[in-house]
């Protein structure tokens, strides 16, 4: 049977789109593959026969009317499973009623007394990990708890069950039937824009996800009503922290007056907290001088750390400035304990691991000099930062250096061929225009030669025949013969780096590790006794996973914060059953112990390994490997 939230989130998604939607673009949107969206659709149209139609460009719902019932069914209708159940049990605790009669609640789920108890052992356990207790009194179940807690597991829950689609609020708002959270985000920005300030939109979410909970518990009669907010220190002037109360008062009255509640004292210093976390002023001047000092100084040493460890330049000033920015609210986030939920941060360190680790890195940093640890979410939107600026960075110094072959020499002539030059821009950068090839003198700085007319000259580099009109055909040959000579090149590379990545010394197959630790353990000695790595080697391994784990998707590429071996080796230990790695599981693990002065192969490594990794299922192929050539070659049918 197909996944019930994921077919209910199938035809919600099909409901909100006019179009035709394709599997991929439903399985990008879901967090699953394409296969598993159209097996959820057949089993959708077996229960109810046309509601999804399909055609040569996708999806697109059938029978409008079917597709509500079996929503509005989903909406009201009885939890399938173990885990619905667990999910329904603690909303209705946590949200909906204070006490819940144990009775009702068997009734509801459509079970015995006795199976409720067995189902309560998870809730019990769910509810252990934020300090919360399960009680029950005169056959009625409440918990006991700190308020915050509570709020905290219900945005948890939220999230983890949304995170795919987490910024759409039609598909949010199914938690909060009686509320308009589209029109509560809108007199939020409106209360936001009258003081001048803005925050971001994964931090906009986060502050109308926390504003739902809090007026659905109080509209259930979970919180006690409280005087107006005091206004505490958040290590911001105190200019700074007037205008946070009086703008944090602002919205406490917005949603008062609009859902005849009265805030708690928590969720009005969760507010303050929220606002003083992630607030940006519209003119880009930031909130605060201790943090945004605190910012600059740890800007100056990243900007040290990265080019030493990664050969990185952020030295640019607009990348200065942003990132100081966030640095500054991110660091009054974490000294508050105001989380900040990432939807992107799977795909972000599963699809581009080297930015992922420069990220780690810099969250390192960020401890080591503030004592402030930086969750995962958290190193995720360090991550878009810095992938920003690395992938700018990185086309500029991918570009094709070009002559142009043209013995047009007439100023009409010359516009044209700039403007053809400028349209190029992307891929290549004519250095210079001749009028035959014998006038460019050594081509060695060359690397492919562009001519309007047909060249019978012998020369190495590679040559594209474009027409005499420099039309939109010249700038596509020319773009698709670079992507090609870029392609060979990178391939070339790869076989000649696979060399010096791997050796048959360190090589590995099922080997019987217990867990994650264990084999960081062997593979670590391996390399130490082999004089490739210091005595600490080990030990820098397991201190890195404590900042991140190194799991990226079906392989773990551990190594110490600091790169800094004898010699560079990667232990390889390939597991076709899987490993288990902290939560996930891995089927190859890469043990990276870098010299400082190869630290370029790190990120040709990092490279490597993501576009690995965009191919579905490509590492647990290579993780079948019997021997080490296989296990090359293997790698070379994906360079």
């Amino acid at each position: 049977m197909a996944d019930s939230n994921r077919s209910y989130s199938i035809v919600r998604i099909l409901e909100r789109n006019d179009d035709w939607t394709t599997a991929s673009a439903l399985a990008a949107e879901l967090g699953c593959s394409a296969r598993t969206i159209k097996n959820d659709i057949s089993t959708l149209n077996k229960r109810a026969a046309g509601v999804v139609l399909s055609g040569p460009k996708g999806y697109r719902l059938g029978d409008a009317a079917q597709a509500a019932e079996l929503t509005a069914r989903r909406d009201a209708g009885v939890p399938q499973n173990m885990d619905e159940r667990k999910k329904h049990i603690l909303f209705e605790l946590l949200m909906r009623r204070r006490h819940v009669s144990c009775a009702e609640l068997a009734e509801e789920l459509c079970v015995s007394l006795a199976t409720l108890d067995n189902e309560l052992v998870a809730v019990k356990r769910e509810l252990t990990g934020f300090g919360l207790r399960l009680r029950s009194s005169g056959g009625e179940l409440f918990i006991e708890g700190d308020e915050r807690s509570e709020k905290k597991l219900v945005n948890r829950l939220i999230f983890d069950e949304t995170k795919d689609f987490f910024s759409q609020l039609d598909l949010v708002n199914g938690y909060f039937p009686d509320l308009d959270l589209k029109e509560l985000q809108e007199k939020i920005e409106a209360a936001l824009k009258s003081h001048g300030c803005f925050v971001n939109d994964y931090a906009l979410s986060n502050l109308i996800l926390h504003i739902a909970i809090s007026v659905e518990r109080a509209s259930n009669g979970f919180s006690t009503p409280y005087p107006a907010l005091s206004v505490s220190d958040s290590g911001s002037d105190e200019g700074v922290r007037e205008e946070v109360h009086t703008l944090a008062e602002d919205i406490r009255h917005i949603i008062e007056d609009a859902y005849d509640i009265e805030m708690s004292q928590s969720d009005c210093e969760s507010l303050h907290l929220l606002l003083s976390a992630n607030l940006i002023r519209s003119d880009h001047l930031e909130l605060g001088g201790e943090d945004h000092d605190t910012a600059q100084r740890l800007f100056d040493i990243i900007r040290e750390r990265v080019a030493d460890d990664f050969c990185l330049d952020f030295s640019n000033k607009e990348f200065e400035l942003r990132f100081t920015l966030h640095l500054t609210n991110m660091v009054a986030r974490m000294r508050l304990g105001v989380p900040l939920r990432n939807p992107q941060l799977a795909s972000i360190k599963n699809g581009y691991p080297f930015i992922y680790d420069v990220a780690v890195s810099i969250a390192n940093t960020v401890w080591s000099e503030t004592g402030l640890a930086v969750d995962e979410d958290e190193i995720a939107y360090i991550a878009l930062h810095v992938g920003c600026l690395v992938e700018e960075q990185r086309s500029q110094s991918d570009k094709l250096h070009a002559v142009l072959v043209s013995p047009r020499r007439t100023s009409v002539d010359a516009g044209q061929i700039k403007r053809f030059s400028e349209r190029l821009g992307s891929d290549v950068v004519i250095d210079g225009v001749v009028p035959r090839l014998g006038a460019i003198g050594t081509l060695e700085d060359i690397d492919l030669v562009i001519s309007d007319i047909t060249l019978t000259d012998f020369n190495d580099a590679p040559v594209v025949t474009i027409s005499p009109f420099f039309n939109d055909r010249d700038v596509e040959d020319v773009a698709r013969r670079a992507r090609s000579i870029r392609r060979a090149r990178a391939r070339a590379e790869i076989e000649k780096s696979l060399q010096s990545f791997f050796s048959r010394e360190f090589f590995l197959t099922d080997q019987p590790y217990a867990d994650r630790d264990d084999a960081l353990s062997h593979l670590g000695n391996l390399l130490i006794e082999s004089g490739c790595a210091y005595d600490n080697f080990t030990a820098c391994l397991l201190e890195r996973e404590e900042v991140s784990s190194s799991a990226y998707q079906d392989i773990a590429l551990p190594h110490p914060l600091d790169m800094d071996a004898k010699r560079t080796a990667v232990a390889v230990s390939l597991h076709p059953r899987g490993l288990r790695w902290g939560d996930t599981t891995v089927y190859a693990v890469f043990a990276l112990a870098i010299r400082r002065e190869e630290r370029a192969l790190f990120r040709e490594i990092f490279d490597f390994i993501a576009r690995v990794l965009t191919q579905p299922g490509a590492i647990r192929q290579i993780a079948r490997a019997r021997t080490f050539d296989e296990f090359v070659g293997m790698l070379l049918e994906y360079a």
